[in-house]
């Protein structure tokens, strides 16, 4: 059964969960609401949290990749910043765990045109030059503050 909790992106460096079944993860796919399947390993909420839906070890919508949703409808609004954010923190999480895996929109999946998803208003540029470009400075701070934080003297009380 599916956990239906909040979670915040976490780094964790593991060999866990490291193929889904259906083989290796190579893609994380994002959707928004506008598209009404199911089979999505993650949510995020208006509100900028994150909701696991399906365990990484299960198939989802597509083999091989993750399933995000993003809730709204981004054919007629563009996402929050809360929204984008979190979208962000989950996919330094996911770069973790999967360090070889790209990024896409499902409408690159169904490559017949049938679907804008996850949205014609979605920044899918934007968020797929931040994966590209700014994901590993991103991942390089995150690592410099953990090691800090596990490190450095701690002052008393």
């Amino acid at each position: 059964m599916p956990g239906n909790k909040s979670t915040s992106a976490s780094t964790r460096v593991d060999g866990e969960n490291r193929e889904a079944s259906g083989g290796p993860v190579r893609f994380v796919l994002l959707h928004h609401e506008g598209c009404s399947r199911e089979g999505f390993h993650y949510r995020v909420e208006q509100s900028g949290s994150v909701v696991e839906l399906l365990a990484l070890d299960r198939r989802g919508q597509h083999p091989g990749s993750v399933g995000v949703l993003i809730r709204g409808n981004f054919d007629c609004e563009r996402p929050n910043e809360h929204q984008l954010d979190a979208l962000k923190a989950l996919l330094l999480d996911l770069k973790f765990r999967y360090p070889d895996v790209s990024l896409g929109a499902h409408r690159q999946v169904r490559g017949d045109g049938a679907t804008s998803c996850p949205g014609k208003r979605f920044p899918m540029r934007e968020v797929a030059d931040w994966f590209k470009n700014e994901l590993i400075r991103a991942r390089d701070e995150k690592l410099q503050r953990e090691v800090e934080a596990q490190y450095s003297p701690r002052t008393a009380e």
